[in-house]
């Protein structure tokens, strides 16, 4: 294990938060939602509330994709 992680590799995904994501990109990003983030979606966001402002920026860190997943909350 620690010889692959050490390996350099392009296929390496990141496991971040939203806040140690911030200011960076990547091509593909898979993104777990809450049900209560994905109802906040569909009313909109206000750049006044700072739970808000973390979910753009978790969402906006895709050049190219970005898919979701429900969070399970079992």
């Amino acid at each position: 294990m620690r010889t692959r992680l050490q390996a350099p590799s392009h296929r390496f995904v990141p496991g971040l938060t939203a806040h140690q994501a911030k200011g960076r990109e990547w091509d593909h990003v898979g993104v777990r939602l809450t049900s209560a983030e994905r109802a906040t979606l569909r009313q909109g966001l206000s750049p006044n509330s700072e739970d808000h402002r973390k979910l753009y920026v978790a969402l906006t860190r895709a050049k190219q994709t970005t898919a979701t997943l429900q969070a399970d909350t079992s």
